[in-house]
C-alpha cells in the first residue's frame, strides 16, 4: 500500500484519540508522547514517520492512564513497540 495512505489511516487512529500530531526538530528522539500530543522528528522518511506513530499511538492507547511516560519502562516500550507493528499491519504497511 501506498505509504502516503499508510499515514491517512494512522492520522485518522490520532483523531479518534482526539490527539495533535506536530513535527517537530527532535534532537534525543525519533517521538514522543505528552498529554494530547504526539511529536515527531520533522528529519525522518516516510517509512520512520508511520513507524514512530504507530508507536507514539500504541502508547496513547496502552497507556494513556499511566501519566507520564517519556521517561517509561522497557515494558511499556516493548508493548509499544509490538502493538506499533499490529498497528501498521493494520494500517497497510
Amino acid at each position: 500500500m501506498d505509504k502516503g495512505k499508510v499515514f491517512e489511516r494512522l492520522m485518522l487512529l490520532a483523531r479518534k484519540k482526539r490527539l495533535q500530531v506536530q513535527f517537530l526538530p527532535l534532537q534525543a528522539s525519533y517521538g514522543i508522547l505528552c498529554n494530547d500530543r504526539i511529536g515527531i522528528a520533522n528529519n525522518m522518511s516516510i517509512e520512520q514517520i508511520n513507524h514512530t506513530l504507530a508507536h507514539e499511538l500504541a502508547h496513547a492507547y496502552l497507556h494513556y492512564d499511566k501519566g507520564d511516560t517519556t521517561e517509561s519502562t522497557g515494558d511499556y516500550e516493548e508493548q509499544a513497540e509490538r502493538t506499533a507493528k499490529m498497528l501498521l499491519d493494520f494500517a497497510g504497511a
